[in-house]
């Protein structure tokens, strides 16, 4: 039976800036991945000066093309404002529920609700939790937190993503508007290649190039 993975983000790049390379490996292993993304991102970094919908329809259309890079096939869109204040987090929660009962996924995916830096990342996982306590559902695999706006000090699990790094870059560039203006790549691929460097100070050689950490949450 292959892997079912529900992987829930606050914004349309979380994904791939924060696990795009751990996602494409799981692809490749036969893994069936839902990604499901809360705000639609139209109050994003904005030097285009276009109006909100118009920047929530162009990073659609940046999502849909770097899951595609990725081999992400099932991409849902809550289209919830890009404001945490502003989204309907019972609409929210519904879904992630209907999902859960209806994907049964064995493994989830979000951002931590307490050390991400980002209110939208933080109130992603908070939904997340929320939402598997409301059901009753744990996923077999454990539910696991990616970073983004914040490194990990600690982590549970590392996944070693040299074969996939090129892939990971090519997701990320594929949102054209927000990497005009934030280096997002290259930041986070700075630290992957650290997280490889200096995951075992006990080891004698590192164990890859490139590498993902990720944090147990339930």
């Amino acid at each position: 039976m292959s892997r079912r993975i529900l992987i829930v983000s606050a914004h349309p790049d979380d994904m791939e800036i924060g696990m795009g390379g751990t996602v494409a490996k799981l692809v490749e292993g036969g893994a069936e991945i839902t990604s499901l993304i809360v705000t639609d991102g139209g109050r994003a970094s904005n030097p285009f000066g276009w109006m909100e919908q118009r920047m929530a329809e162009v990073r659609r259309a940046e999502a849909l093309r770097a899951a595609e890079v990725l081999g992400v096939k099932d991409v849902i869109f809550c289209e919830q404002p890009d404001a945490s204040d502003e989204v309907d987090v019972k609409s929210v929660r519904r879904k992630l529920i209907e999902l859960m009962t209806h994907i049964k996924p064995t493994e989830i995916y979000t951002l931590h609700e307490e050390l991400d830096r980002h209110t939208a990342h933080r109130q992603a996982g908070s939904l997340v939790r929320d939402s598997m306590s409301e059901s009753g559902f744990t996923p077999s695999g454990g539910a696991w937190a990616y970073e983004v706006w914040g490194p990990f000090v600690r982590w549970d699990r590392i996944e070693y993503i040299d074969a996939y790094v090129e892939k990971k870059r090519l997701a990320i560039a594929e949102h054209r508007s927000q990497v005009t203006v934030i280096p997002y790549g290259e930041g986070m691929l700075g630290l992957n290649r650290w997280r490889a460097v200096y995951a075992d100070p006990m080891e004698a050689a590192p164990a890859g190039n490139y590498a993902e950490v990720f944090l147990r949450v339930v």
